[in-house]
């Protein structure tokens, strides 16, 4: 079993803003630990932005809560009243993210009668656990255990070229049913969404100010890397998607033209993962200019012959190659990208070996 950063940093963070609140010697450090839940973020500029938006939601909450308690008191029913109020409010604000965090201020503080003995001091208490949770998790994200979304990154755009090619393999020999192509095609979609998602954080995630200028153009570079394999990944299963969708019509084709899409998708998958490896260093540089001359090589048979099968006087031919059109320009398509991501390595290779591609690890039993 593997301990997620996630999972450590709740607990550091809660750790921290308890030790944090017994340090200023305050009575609810429980609350403070229980804000630091809810502030954790995904990336350190959700991170920046959440500490904002919450001091911001946190002061309006106080606020009302204090307002409420003292002119209408902490009847359950105003209690429920206010909660309902700070939610509008801050729905208006368009801070929604900090809902919880702030109805946990107005509840903490309206429990208090205003008739209690040091009933300011009780609501600066539970103000400030309040705000320290906060500062504790934005601490946490940011300094002491900030995410690595490059590792993740690229270790999804090999594994999702790995399991692309092999569902590709499988179309292309007929080793596959056409329902459980369909099905293997539905989960690669998923597992994608989630390689984009994490392509989003990482292109969004704000750099740490040590080496700040060097390291913001280091990562531009490989956010055009990124950004190309991710198109790439994406051809290719829109390549997959179109052999699937359109099984029968390539069965119907001529033999000949079945093998030229299939010596032609074999050696442009190869040519792609060829380019990954050369990025992360397990390939030789020079290793894939023959892939890419054979590769060329196959394309332009691929056209030529799709092209020849074109006769617009049998209207079943022409129907037929219309249906292959989609499959011609898809592979072309992934052709084209995977050129353009092999040339972008090169270059990053070339001119900037320095900014090395971090990738995780994967663990093994």
């Amino acid at each position: 079993m593997r301990l997620g950063a996630r999972v450590l940093k709740t607990g550091i963070a809660i750790t921290l803003a308890i030790y944090s609140a017994m340090f200023f010697d305050l009575s609810t450090a429980s609350i403070a630990g229980i804000s630091a839940i809810s502030a954790l973020k995904s990336s350190v500029n959700q991170s920046y932005k959440s500490l904002i938006e919450q001091l911001q939601a946190n002061l309006i909450g106080a606020i009302l809560a204090i307002i409420a308690v003292i002119t209408l008191g902490n009847n359950p029913v105003i209690i429920g009243f206010t909660c309902i109020l700070v939610i509008i409010i801050t729905l208006k604000l368009k801070l929604e993210n900090t809902i919880a965090t702030t109805l946990v201020t107005v509840v903490v503080i309206m429990e208090v009668s205003t008739s209690t003995e040091h009933f300011a001091i009780f609501t600066f208490d539970r103000i400030l656990a309040v705000t320290i949770g906060v500062l504790a998790a934005s601490f946490v994200n940011i300094f002491l255990m900030p995410p690595n979304y490059e590792k993740k990154l690229s270790r999804g755009m090999i594994s999702i070229t790995e399991q692309t090619n092999k569902l590709m393999m499988m179309a292309l020999h007929k080793t596959v049913s056409h329902n459980g192509l369909k099905d293997e095609i539905y989960q690669l979609k998923e597992i994608m969404r989630n390689v984009t998602k994490i392509y989003r954080l990482y292109k969004e995630d704000r750099i740490i100010l040590v080496g700040r200028k060097k390291k913001e153009h280091e990562k531009s570079r490989k956010i055009v890397l990124f950004r190309q394999m991710l198109v790439t990944a994406d051809n290719a299963f829109d390549t997959l998607k179109a052999l699937n969708r359109l099984e029968y019509e390539i069965n119907a084709s001529p033999k000949e033209f079945q093998d030229l899409v299939k010596n032609e998708l074999t050696c442009l998958m190869q040519f792609h993962e060829h380019a990954l490896m050369k990025l992360i260093g397990k390939v030789n540089f020079d290793q894939t200019a023959p892939l890419h001359r054979e590769e060329n090589i196959l394309k332009d048979k691929l056209t030529k012959a799709f092209l020849d099968h074109h006769d617009i006087n049998d209207e079943e031919k022409q129907k037929t190659w219309l249906h292959l059109f989609q499959v011609v320009s898809a592979i072309l398509e992934y052709s084209e990208n995977v050129e353009h991501l092999n040339t972008l390595v090169d270059s990053h290779q070339t001119y900037h070996k320095e900014y090395q591609v971090q990738v995780e690890q994967v663990e093994t039993m």
